[in-house]
């Protein structure tokens, strides 16, 4: 718990700084690689110098046709021998490995694991790559990567500046080297790029990088424990000499984390190796400043906590005067994307009043980075900001113009943008709304606690304070009340705390330039014989006309009554009116506060007991303002100088200085008051001279507008085709690489039916000739310009040409046709008709093939001859004989067979003779006698007892032509009856 606010301690760390990385011994890198049209050869060189036990994985973020089947895989696995596959949902990544962006699908990765999601975007612009790497530097910090190759767009820019700020490290390619140069260039255009490169030089870079021993420190303390001496002071006072900003009250392990990465990128050994090149290389220190101020973000980062903003900020709204103006402070608002989403929700509040009050918006956003801010003062965008933006506020705050979008001026009028060094700049004040995320997590927790009474010195009481998710007020709970423990959001709590909670904080103001007076308010035009005297006469009768001074708004003495040389005196040099330069010093801050207050709330103020001293004694002057309401002289302020009645003598001050020191208390209370009143007038005259400059800065800017929009038809036409013609090259080079792999099935398809020896004819549904095997020139007379030809208009050597009623009965039917057909050279051929099927399942033709069967015919002739040389023998012979096929059926019996069993031939052929002999006595002997006939091909017998009688019989069986094939078996069966046999 928290000390309690009495005891006037903070011991609890006001923010808390996430680093999510996996710093286990076996964490490895894991690189993001994103590309686009032309980026194919790219990722063949970058791959080609990739070792396959890099210990790396490899995420790879294209731009797919979401319509498109995509081969990616097999067209990635010839340019590395590493495992290539396409993601899928939930999967962990490992080393070694390479893993493809599926289509129609955004991936992001979360403890090592890739999440497929439905595009963000299903209109307009998306992203991928972009949203790979934002969720890869989350996940990985300085163990992430990025590359990007070819492309058209700006896809990665993003993801490039949230890799550079999670310490991650970005290769780009080199436009030179790229095919379309547009990605990559974005990518450069951030200042954030580490290594531009050609693709194949990158691997070398990428793992000498990853490789060094100062991105293995996972603690602080080796980190320290490589330093040598006071090396990291020494690069802090170089930072300082050079750039005038002192980084010692930022968290050190913050600095040395961006410092083992330069350290990296040179490949230096140690500290002081870094020391001596910022010596003699002024540039790094350069770059090493702008890294430890890289500020990444975005319209509406996080946006549930700017739902979540707004709602309170429309409660503040109704609670406040129409006349009050809002007032906004953006801190580090890096460039300018936190205080135009501030903005547009303002205006959005706004408009949902019931009243639709449009009070006037002053919104001030600082940064440390003068590059950043003059980005953010030009509020050009670029086109991917679609992402984030609804359509509605696009079309109300932004203009297309090109390739990205423009604030709209009434939106940037409102923004005044100025380099301000928190740390020891004057904060603005009477501030109703402070926006300051992910800065304060890289202070250190006593500059922690400094800031925090700042904000609540700078808040009107209940204004909002909104801070980053991993960001708190610590102990200052008696000062922020919390609205939104998630989203970090406070309220500044009314009343006011003891002093010396309220920490000391800076007071320097950074000079600005003055600008001449544009205003179209001029200063009182007076008749000083008339209107003043008048004027003059009625108020000082009311007044009993004590020594007074009218000035305008600027301060400029107009008229004076009464006795006034003791209190002004023309000081030496240019003469002057300015009652800022004339009053005595004792009364300067008094008298600028009254001017002040009364011309800024309207009212009389009055300021007493200011002690002005004399030679003998000191006068006591009570002070009053009085605000002008006479037409003319709206803006002008009357000084009423009143003298106390009994001057204080210099021995008798003395003495009540000594007998009552709460005097002085009083009179130093007055006179810091003063001198607040007079930093709160220097800061609003500093954000006046900033408004104007801003003002003169945005006419420039709109003259420049007018002459680019000549040219944004043109451009977006120019986006329109480039993106088009961006996937055609995608599918392109998919196309062409499955035109490689169909030519090597083609070359294996050739060579399988070569080897086959078998004539073969492909055809589409019209039978018109696709391809055919050289074997088929033996029956058509086929030549290589016949391909595309009807089958049925060439000529074929066959004596019963092939029908085409045949062929569309297969197509039609889907059933397998065969025919024997006889050539003119008396050759005969198994003719197979089958349907052609596609991987899908479709029938799209058929395929023919011609196989030799003339050995078989042969064969077969010679059996026939033999059956019929059988049958005329059994038909003389006395034996009972049959003739039986491979199942056993009968084909054929002689009479004998027919009268032994008293049936007829046309009641016997076809039956099963085991089945049938079943009917008539114990068929064990019979079917084992067939059996090993079958079996062994010789012939067998067996002796029967015929039931009924005692008269016994043999049964024969014999196997003729065992060795022919095709199902041509004949199997003679005979009985010996010696009755049968006897006339």
């Amino acid at each position: 718990m928290p000390e309690t606010p009495e005891k006037n301690e903070i011991t609890e760390q006001v923010t808390i700084e996430a680093d999510p990385r996996n710093t286990s011994s076996e964490s490895f890198p894991v690189i993001g690689l994103g590309g686009s049209a032309g980026s194919f050869l790219s990722f063949e060189k970058f791959f080609s110098k990739m070792p396959a036990d890099s210990g790396m994985s490899f995420v790879i973020i294209m731009h797919l046709d979401p319509n498109y089947r995509s081969h990616l895989d097999e067209v990635f696995q010839r340019f590395t021998p590493m495992p290539v596959s396409e993601a899928v949902d939930g999967m962990v990544i490992e080393p070694n490995k390479v893993y493809l962006i599926p289509r129609n699908k955004d991936m992001g990765m979360h403890n090592r694991r890739l999440l497929l999601m439905p595009p963000s975007k299903t209109k307009g612009v998306r992203q991928p790559i972009d949203f790979f790497l934002q969720s890869l530097a989350d996940d990985q910090w300085g163990k992430g990567a990025g590359v990007i190759f070819s492309g058209m767009g700006s896809d990665g820019e993003t993801g490039i500046r949230m890799l550079k700020e999670k310490l991650g490290v970005t290769l780009v390619q080199d436009p030179l080297t790229a095919e379309y140069d547009s990605m990559p260039r974005a990518a450069i255009g951030t200042g954030l790029v580490d290594f531009v490169l050609a693709p194949e030089e990158m691997p070398h870079s990428l793992i000498r990088y990853m490789n060094h021993p100062a991105l293995a420190l996972d603690s602080d303390q080796e980190r320290f424990a490589m330093q040598t001496g006071n090396a990291v002071q020494k690069v802090l006072m170089l930072l300082r000499s050079y750039t005038g900003n002192d980084f010692a009250q930022y968290k050190m392990s913050t600095i040395t984390r961006r410092i083992d990465r330069r350290i990296a990128y040179y490949q230096l050994k140690d500290y002081d190796s870094y020391v001596d090149l910022l010596k003699e290389n002024p540039q790094e220190i350069k770059t090493l400043f702008n890294e430890l101020l890289i500020g990444v973000t975005k319209f509406f980062r996080d946006e549930e906590a700017f739902d979540r903003l707004k709602s309170k900020i429309y409660n503040l709204l109704k609670n406040k005067n129409e006349d009050d103006p809002i007032r906004v402070w953006i801190a580090g608002c890096s460039t300018g994307e936190e205080a135009y989403s501030v903005a547009m929700i303002i205006m959005e509040c706004q408009d949902e009043e019931p009243n639709h009050i449009q009070r006037k918006v002053q919104i001030y956003a600082t940064d440390l980075d003068q590059d950043a801010l003059e980005h953010a003062r030009a509020g050009v965008y670029h086109g991917n900001i679609a992402a984030y933006i609804s359509p509605e506020r696009l079309r109300r705050f932004f203009t297309k113009r090109g390739n990205g979008y423009v604030v709209n001026k009434h939106m940037r009028e409102m923004i005044v943008f100025a380099q301000q060094n928190i740390i020891k700049d004057a904060p603005f004040i009477r501030l109703d709304l402070i926006c300051c995320r992910n800065m304060l997590i890289y202070f250190t927790a006593e500059l922690q606690k400094r800031i925090i009474p700042l904000f609540y010195y700078a808040l009107n009481p209940g204004g909002l304070l909104l801070m980053g998710p991993a960001e708190t007020i610590g102990g200052f709970t008696d000062m922020f009340l919390s609205v939104d423990h998630k989203w970090k959001l406070f309220e500044r709590m009314k009343g006011n705390v003891q002093a010396t909670r309220l920490a000391d904080f800076p007071f320097n103001v950074a000079p600005v330039p003055m600008l001449e007076d544009k205003s179209d308010k001029k200063a009182p035009a007076l008749n000083p014989v008339k209107s003043a005297n008048e004027f003059f006469n009625r108020v000082l009768i009311e007044h009993v006309a004590p020594a007074a001074i009218l000035v305008d708004i600027k301060g400029t003495i107009l008229f004076t009554n009464g006795k006034t040389d003791e209190l002004l005196s023309f000081p030496s040099g240019q003469a002057t009116m300015s009652i800022h330069k004339m009053v005595r010093e004792e009364l300067r801050y008094p008298v600028e506060y009254c001017i002040s207050q009364a011309l800024a709330d309207g009212k009389n103020v009055a300021v007493r007991d200011v002690r002005l001293k004399g030679e003998k004694s000191d006068q006591v002057i009570n002070l009053r303002a009085v605000k002008v309401e006479e037409e003319g002289m709206q803006d002008s302020v009357l000084l009423i100088f009143e003298k106390s009645i009994a001057p204080v003598k210099r021995n008798n001050r003395i003495k009540a200085a000594t007998a009552d020191e709460s005097s002085r208390v009083s009179e130093l209370e007055r006179e810091l008051l003063f001198t607040r009143q007079r930093l709160n007038n220097t800061i609003e005259q500093m954000e006046s001279s900033m408004e104007e400059l801003k003002s003169t800065n945005e006419e420039l800017q709109s003259t420049n507008e007018e002459l680019q929009s000549t040219n944004e038809e043109s451009l977006t036409t120019k986006e329109e085709m480039q993106s088009l013609n961006e996937e055609l090259m995608t599918i392109n080079v998919q196309y062409q690489s499955k035109a490689e792999e169909l030519t090597r099935l083609n070359n294996d398809m050739k060579n399988l039916l070569d080897v086959t020896e078998i004539g073969t004819i492909f055809l589409d549904n019209n039978l018109i000739i696709l391809r055919y095997t050289p074997q088929v020139k033996e029956l058509f007379n086929l030549i290589s310009t016949d391909i595309g030809r009807p089958i049925m208009h060439v000529v074929d050597n066959f004596e019963q040409s092939l029908k085409e009623d045949d062929i569309r009965e297969v197509i039609d039917k889907l059933a397998i046709k065969e025919i024997d057909m006889s050539t003119y050279d008396k050759e005969w051929y198994r003719v197979r008709i089958m349907p052609y099927r596609t991987s899908d399942n479709f029938i799209s033709g058929a395929v023919i093939t011609f196989t030799l069967i003339t050995d078989f015919k042969l064969m077969q002739s010679q059996l026939n001859t033999l059956k019929e040389y059988t049958d005329a023998m059994a038909e003389q012979s006395t034996l009972a004989m049959c003739r039986l096929d491979r199942s056993l059926s009968i084909t054929h019996a002689n009479p004998a067979f027919l009268n032994f069993f008293e049936v007829l031939r046309t009641d016997l052929l076809g039956k099963s003779l085991p089945a049938f002999l079943s009917q008539r006595w114990q068929t064990d002997a019979t079917i084992e006698t067939l059996d090993k006939c079958l079996a062994t091909g010789m012939p067998q017998e067996a002796a029967i007892l015929i039931p009924g009688t005692d008269k016994e019989i043999i049964i024969r069986s014999r196997l003729f032509d065992a060795e022919l094939k095709n199902d041509i078996f004949l199997i003679l069966f005979t009985i010996d009856d010696e009755t049968i046999s006897q006339p």
